[in-house]
């Protein structure tokens, strides 16, 4: 099975009701996000964004936390 990117991971997350979801669906309208993939790229557009406060640093940190367990849950198998 391939590997979920971390964007993947993101747009699964724009139904969730919590600051995660508020940051997916964000970052999904951002035309300029369209084609970054990695948690690296991701999280430098976010961060260093007009908007990103640490509310969204946050909900940031947060995500890739679940990501990276979710990632490492699966190469545990």
């Amino acid at each position: 099975m391939a590997k979920l990117t971390f964007r993947q991971w993101l747009k699964q997350q724009r139904y969730r009701d919590d600051p995660i979801g508020d940051l997916a669906r964000d970052f999904l309208v951002d035309e300029r996000c369209k084609w970054l993939r990695s948690v690296k790229s991701i999280r430098r557009r976010i961060l260093f964004s007009n908007n990103a406060g640490p509310a969204v640093a946050m909900a940031l940190a947060q995500a890739i936390h679940e990501y990276v367990e979710l990632v490492s849950s699966e190469n545990d198998r």
